[in-house]
């Protein structure tokens, strides 16, 4: 009788070093986004830059000439990450309908989860984050939705592991024609989300690197006159409503050495989420919006370029628009 219950007490006591172990592993896993720098915020929220006030400039002169209307807000944010420094911030913390750029973030919850050994990275989802995010498929987004347990949940993921990401919500799948109005982000998120995603500190940042890679109809170097040869990792949003995008452009500095930096360009008008707003057709609203990113990307490379690293690049030489002029 005494050797049983010697037994027993032995089973018991392997059984709670066990399970302590398995919650040790499990919170070492849960807390994977503990590596997030804080780096970009150390910099003040509102920058004495001659870049951040050309593009103020130029944003208000765009409202002066109807380019863009009396309800139309913008955000940007520009971030050397090579230096570690914040060079442009304009309304980076507001809230804006996510549209497209949510896809950034259901893959990161995606590959959160594979971390954990919740979900296994199939061939079936490789094929549809390639879809997601190089086609922008929304059936490729609403499975990954899907597949970790809804919208709610999602954002549960994102909310208790990446609390960073402040405005970043999840609350709805993309319903049929794309019209996805409710699922919310910022700049400051997405220009976190790329700063990390460079940084390596990201669950299996390189896979992600790979998908925002992939060739796709940019709005911060296709059909800009920044040099051929710079490596753009990136993600649109399109609705109508909102343009955007955001991403990471590695470039070579005078020396040859590569540096990289963060763009994020959100141009939003909610009133255009009614119907009975829509007088412009949808084409020619969407394409002056992505034309003043690019024209804005210009600018930026032009003051990474010989401002950061002392290279010479005007981009009214190079066949674009200065907007600083």
């Amino acid at each position: 009788m005494k050797a049983i219950n010697e037994n027993r007490l032995l089973l018991m006591f392997l059984g709670v070093i066990g399970f302590l172990m398995s919650l040790s592993s499990l919170l070492a896993t849960e807390n994977y986004a503990v590596n997030y720098s804080w780096t970009e915020d150390i910099q003040p929220a509102k920058l004495d830059s001659r870049l951040e006030a050309e593009i103020d400039k130029y944003i208000k002169s765009l409202h002066q000439r109807n380019i863009l209307s009396a309800t139309d807000r913008t955000s940007f944010v520009v971030y050397d990450i090579s230096l570690n420094k914040k060079v442009v911030s304009i309304n980076e913390e507001e809230s804006r309908m996510a549209a497209s750029l949510i896809k950034n973030f259901v893959m990161l919850a995606y590959f959160h989860q594979v971390q954990c050994n919740r979900l296994r990275h199939t061939d079936t989802n490789r094929l549809h984050l390639r879809r997601m995010i190089q086609r922008s498929s929304n059936v490729s987004t609403n499975y990954f939705i899907r597949l970790l347990g809804g919208p709610s949940n999602v954002t549960s993921i994102l909310t208790r592991n990446y609390p960073y990401f402040e405005q970043t919500r999840i609350v709805e799948y993309i319903p049929n024609g794309g019209r996805t109005y409710r699922n919310t982000t910022s700049a400051r998120d997405l220009n976190r989300f790329y700063n990390q995603l460079w940084l390596g500190n990201l669950p299996y940042s390189d896979k992600m690197k790979y998908y925002f890679a992939l060739p796709n109809r940019d709005r911060i170097y296709t059909n800009t006159c920044i040099p051929q040869g710079v490596k753009v990792y990136n993600k649109t949003g399109t609705v109508y409503g909102m343009i955007g995008d955001s991403g990471i452009l590695v470039i070579k500095d005078p020396k040859g050495r590569e540096r990289a930096y963060t763009f994020t360009g959100l141009i939003e008008d909610k009133t255009r989420t009614n119907s009975s707003n829509r007088a412009q057709p949808f084409s020619s609203w969407a394409q002056t919006r992505c034309n003043i990113l690019r024209r804005v990307s210009e600018s930026v490379y032009e003051y990474i370029y010989e401002v950061h690293y002392g290279g010479s690049f005007r981009s009214s030489r190079n066949g674009g628009i200065h907007i600083g002029s």
